[in-house]
């Protein structure tokens, strides 16, 4: 039997290739298998082995394949941001020579999360009248791309802003702050309350008076 770029010394052999794999939301994934010589006997069972690391510990579903081709099997229940190994395997049905393609990895998609601060609080913030233009917002993320702002702010952000945005506040009103990060697979948003508080009332005092004759 042979793997693709080894030769065994075995006579009727079978040729089989791992391709490839295609994840979907990093909870599973489709592996593609191919065999290209199937020994001089169509009669095969094919499968695949993955786990995180090169010991593998899960098969898929033994399948019945005819002759030469590509052949695929999806695995589930997959963890998140996790690199995981994987390789196709034939058989002849009726002979017990089971040979393997190469190993290959994958890595399951990262979730993306991002965390939105107003003065290093997740608010609801109060703001009073006279801090209104020294108000800022600050934010991280961990797995994202890019980032974009919506809601009482607007256009593309960093994906990290330690120092902080200053935000400058015009009317009295509640405002809402929200940011979306993203990666090509997933997002994340995370929003903030702001209150801008009305100013305090001026403070009259009557004083003496002058009476002029």
């Amino acid at each position: 039997m042979k793997i693709k770029n080894l030769i065994l010394g075995i006579i009727s052999a079978v040729l089989v290739t791992t391709i490839g794999v295609q994840t979907a939301f990093a909870v599973s994934a489709t592996l593609t298998g191919e065999i290209t010589d199937d020994g001089g006997d169509p009669n095969l069972t094919v499968w695949f082995q993955y786990g995180k690391t090169t010991s593998y510990g899960y098969e898929t579903s033994h399948q019945s394949k005819t002759g030469t081709g590509e052949f695929n099997a999806t695995v589930s229940g997959l963890e998140n941001c996790t690199t995981y190994h994987y390789r196709a395997a034939a058989k002849h049905q009726d002979f017990n020579d089971t040979m393997y393609g190469q190993d290959k990895t994958f890595t399951t998609q990262c979730n993306v999360t991002v965390d939105l601060k107003a003065n290093n609080s997740d608010g609801p913030v109060t703001v009073a009248y006279k801090d209104r233009n020294s108000f800022s917002l600050s934010w991280t993320s961990q797995n994202a791309d890019s980032c974009t702002a919506s809601g009482d702010w607007s256009g593309s952000k960093s994906t990290s802003n330690s120092y902080g945005e200053t935000i400058q506040l015009s009317q009295v009103r509640t405002y809402t702050f929200t940011l979306t990060c993203q990666n090509s697979g997933n997002s994340a948003s995370d929003s903030v309350q702001v209150i801008l508080q009305a100013p305090a009332a001026p403070v009259v005092v009557t004083k003496g008076v002058v009476v002029t004759y």
